[in-house]
């Protein structure tokens, strides 16, 4: 018996009978749709907008006192400056060093209200105003009645999302203020997942890469005080100088020597005396109202 195949159907054939039975089940096949090469690709998200300036009403708020345009001078004003040219001083004379920002100056002291960020803001803005370099005030501290919240800050994004490393743009976490090449990065709000008090260390690296994108600024930190945390000492082994101060008659020399210790990391160490009592004729000041100076310019006098 021989066998013959049936001859098989071609293949067009074959595609003509598919077509009618998807016709048939009503489900007519859908031509895939062709890009029209003239169409414009859709529009990109908008990016987001900048955060707007710290005003000075805010500044003066939170104490600012100095480096404003238009104010005379004070003895205030006088004794920021001299602090400030000490620093400043000491800054442009630092050795550059593997793991230090020589700009960073770290602002603590032995014990709360001894007028830490009160200095660092006025320091920061003196220095600010009267020099060509761009400053960048830093609260490393975040307690309550800190310059974060003080400046109304305190649930933007800042420097705990920076140490616990997603901050895509470290840069972009930097607040402008009404002050004149002043900014300020604010402690910021918690992270979620991270802890909410960022180890030392983990702040410490966050401060050298953010002074790595700003090659140009003076960094200025407010840090926690050197007998409440061990936040000081970690600060103090990546910048050039670090500023005590230090409440007169007040904060106990054991005090002070122990602070000292713990930020003996760092190479400069300087102590600033927080009010202080003048009553010699030989303290910086008696001259008496020098402050005319700045409304009126220099008088003549014997």
């Amino acid at each position: 018996m021989t066998y013959v195949p049936a001859p098989r159907p071609h293949l067009v054939e074959r595609a003509v009978e598919a077509l009618g039975q998807a016709h048939a089940l009503g489900r007519t096949p859908q031509a895939a749709p062709v890009p029209d090469p003239a169409a414009a690709p859709p529009p990109a998200p908008p990016p987001p907008a900048a955060p707007a300036p710290i005003g000075l009403q805010a500044l003066q708020q939170a104490g600012l006192l100095v480096g404003q345009a238009g104010t005379v001078r004070s003895r205030l004003s006088e004794e920021i400056s001299l602090i400030q040219q000490q620093l400043l001083r000491s800054l442009r004379a630092a050795e550059p060093a593997e793991g230090r920002c020589t700009r960073a100056i770290l602002v603590t002291s032995a014990r709360p209200g001894e007028g830490k960020s009160f200095t660092s803001l006025n320091l920061a803005a003196s220095i600010a105003a009267s020099s060509a370099m761009p400053v960048l005030l830093v609260d490393a501290d975040g307690k309550r009645g800190s310059l974060s919240e003080l400046l109304g800050t305190a649930q933007a994004p800042g420097l705990r999302l920076l140490a616990a490393r997603q901050a895509p743009h470290p840069a972009a976490l930097v607040l402008a203020t009404a002050q004149p090449r002043l900014s300020f990065l604010p402690y910021g709000a918690p992270v979620a997942g991270a802890s909410p008090v960022p180890p030392g260390a983990q702040v410490a690296a966050a401060i050298l890469r953010l002074a790595a994108m700003l090659p140009d600024h003076v960094l200025i930190l407010d840090s926690p005080p050197c007998l409440a945390t061990s936040d000081p000492s970690s600060l103090a082994a990546v910048v050039g100088q670090v500023l005590m101060v230090v409440q007169a008659e007040k904060t106990q020399r054991d005090e002070v020597e122990a602070a000292l210790d713990m930020v003996d990391a760092c190479p400069v160490l300087q102590l600033l005396l927080n009010r202080t009592q003048l009553t010699s004729n030989d303290s910086f000041g008696a001259y008496g109202a020098y402050d005319v100076y700045g409304a009126h310019g220099p008088q003549a006098s014997g």
